[in-house]
């Protein structure tokens, strides 16, 4: 893995100021697939691409036009120095703060306030927060803050599936995801449907099997992928 530039963005609103890493390069050896897309990748990290302003709570875009020119410095680090610590360099684009803290991740509520603000500007900014939300109640239901039985009733989560297959729905590759959106949401049926043309895939047939066995099961869970 190896480091790119750490960029600073400023709250359209009241102008505070926020920072976010970014790679120049990394990979996913070692990564852990899961069966709703999440991928954990501990040589590639991923950086909030949306925040809630600590100051005044606007939600905005980490992108080119929040983003403050010149305040952080590129520091590029070598693969193996384990004793790398990137180097914030301060300059006046800091506005009135002495430190920036990096911006931080959209939790559960704050995502779906903001898909109520339509905040979303296009298709890829709307799957980028659905997926979130689904991966922020799956996240929930792995770390015991959210039981199985109260999620299987909250009208929230299966809205936000159906959106995502609403989303999905011309992605002529997408039979997988769409057949485990519909476990997720416990409709058995409809998944065992999806999955019936890739159980004898070369590719992807261990997975679609796997699948159907938690589908057949009544099995809603999400599950780790052997990815081939």
């Amino acid at each position: 893995m190896m480091p790119g530039p750490t960029y600073v963005y400023a709250c359209p609103d009241c102008q505070y100021r926020v920072t976010k890493r970014s790679l120049a390069s990394g990979n996913t050896f070692g990564a852990t697939h899961y069966s709703d897309m999440r991928v954990d990748a501990p040589m590639m990290p991923s950086y909030p691409r949306i925040t809630k302003c600590e100051r005044c709570e606007c939600t905005f875009w980490l992108d080119e036009t929040t983003q403050v020119e010149g305040a952080i410095m590129p520091q590029i680090a070598h693969f193996y120095d384990d004793d790398f610590t990137p180097s914030e360099v301060k300059n006046p684009a800091f506005g009135d703060q002495l430190e920036l803290d990096p911006a931080k991740e959209l939790d559960r509520e704050d995502i779906k306030d903001a898909l109520f603000m339509n905040v979303q500007r296009d298709d890829d900014d709307e799957r980028y927060l659905r997926y979130r939300l689904l991966w922020a109640y799956h996240k929930q239901l792995e770390d015991g803050t959210l039981t199985r039985e109260v999620l299987n009733e909250d009208l929230d989560y299966l809205e936000n599936i159906d959106a995502i297959l609403n989303l999905i729905k011309e992605d002529e590759n997408g039979h997988l995801f769409r057949a485990e959106l519909n476990r997720f949401a416990g409709r058995f049926e409809r998944s065992l449907e999806l999955l019936e043309p890739t159980l004898n895939d070369p590719l992807w047939g261990v997975i679609s099997k796997k699948m159907k066995e938690l589908s057949e099961a009544g099995n809603r869970e999400v599950f780790v992928l052997d990815v081939p």
